[in-house]
């Protein structure tokens, strides 16, 4: 009997995190905000160790204080626009269901981090996208996607990415605290390579020692577990990122159009992402949304992808 990839990855995660430093648990979607377009739905879970972790130092040529190490699983779905057609629509993205498993190893220090990252994963129908989303769509009661059977087939992924970020000392305005986070990161594999730059300001009612990165259009956003830490009183922050992200490969689009789609490759992405993090003792609670604009001059249909986030973060003694 075929296993369900999907099942079984979760299961290995949670037992993996029966006895967890940082969790981190994520979910994107676009009915968020009202759309139902081409990245449609996102779901992300982040391990992160305490910087005393025991892990061999796979950085060692970098001579900063700090080490720790995260594992990570990326679940994500993608559609065409129309979803009420059988057949495929070839000016348009094809269906297709994506899953990654990410190791991450850091060095770090107050101000500055650096990562590297080894995943593994699938695009296809292993990956249970389809049965995911006609069950969202029955429980909430939208209309069934029709095309899934012409969804993407199965195909390995595999690739590496470096990151460095840098995070200013807060400042005080009044009552408030002010801090601001750059990070460059360069991915190489089959799914994804490509290059992004990103910066993200935040404002919060007291200092922060977190990294405030802005992220990825898909995929967990690890280096944000990077020094977070319990709260004794309620606390807030509100942050604003942009980043641009330049492609050289993207396996969707690279595949659809070697299955004849009628798609230009993708070649770069500007995005925006507002957020409000409310933080109580070990917990924290984000809201966010998420703009993309992407070079898709080969379709008809949007360019503009807009998703809304919600976030929780926990310590655990």
């Amino acid at each position: 009997m075929k296993k369900n990839i999907l099942t079984v990855s979760l299961a290995v995660l949670i037992c993996s995190w029966a006895r967890a430093d940082t969790v981190s648990l994520v979910l994107e979607n676009d009915a968020i905000v009202g759309q139902d377009h081409h990245y449609t739905n996102g779901m992300y879970m982040t391990w992160m160790s305490d910087a005393d972790t025991t892990f061999p130092d796979l950085l060692s040529f970098i001579d900063l204080g700090q080490k720790n190490v995260a594992l990570s699983l990326s679940h994500a779905i993608f559609t065409p626009e129309n979803k009420d057609i059988r057949t495929r629509d070839l000016d348009d993205l094809p269906y297709a269901g994506y899953l990654d498993f990410n190791f991450l190893a850091y060095k770090s220090s107050a101000n500055v981090f650096h990562e590297v990252g080894l995943n593994v994963g699938m695009v296809g129908p292993s990956t249970q996208a389809d049965t995911l989303q006609k069950r969202f769509h029955t429980v909430f009661r939208f209309d069934k996607p029709e095309g899934w059977d012409n969804q993407l087939r199965d195909e390995f992924l595999y690739g590496a990415s470096y990151q460095i970020g840098y995070k200013t000392d807060p400042v005080s305005l009044g009552d408030l605290s002010f801090d601001w986070t750059t990070n460059a990161k360069a991915d190489l594999g089959n799914f994804y390579t490509g290059a992004l730059v990103g910066t993200t300001l935040r404002l919060s009612s007291k200092a922060m020692r977190s990294f405030s990165t802005a992220g990825n259009f898909i995929g967990a956003n690890e280096s944000s577990l990077l020094n977070y830490e319990p709260q004794k009183s309620f606390t807030w922050a509100v942050s604003l990122g942009v980043f641009y992200n330049k492609f050289h490969t993207y396996y969707l689009i690279d595949e659809a159009i070697d299955e004849g789609y009628r798609l230009d490759k993708l070649d770069d992405m500007v995005g925006e992402k507002l957020a409000l993090d409310l933080l109580w003792a070990d917990v924290k609670l984000s809201f966010y949304l998420k703009s993309v604009d992407t070079d898709m001059k080969g379709t008809k249909h949007s360019s503009n992808e807009q998703t809304g986030g919600i976030g929780l973060v926990w310590k655990w003694d």
